[in-house]
């Protein structure tokens, strides 16, 4: 089995995984899983290399989209000047 082919289901590496898994066969694309969405987010650590962790950690596997779903806010919240109040 392929080291890079990833579970439909889950978004993670499909080698290990159990056999009562019924998830649709990965397709190799020519890029690495998660790449494009890391490319989408802005998630990367220079030209062509994906922030790979940073996805794992801050977005969700969409299996019905079978794509990667940002779950970080795109923008931190500022807090409100002190002394100003609504």
């Amino acid at each position: 089995m392929c080291d890079v082919a990833r579970c439909l289901a889950t978004g993670l590496q499909r080698s290990g995984h159990g056999d009562s898994c019924r998830c649709p066969q990965d397709i190799w694309t020519g890029h690495w899983p998660g790449e494009a969405e890391c490319a989408e987010f802005g998630w990367l650590y220079g030209p062509g290399l994906p922030d790979l962790n940073r996805l794992y950690t801050h977005a969700t596997w969409d299996p019905a989209a079978r794509r990667w779903i940002r779950t970080e806010p795109t923008s931190p919240t500022a807090p409100a000047p002190e002394g100003d109040s609504p």
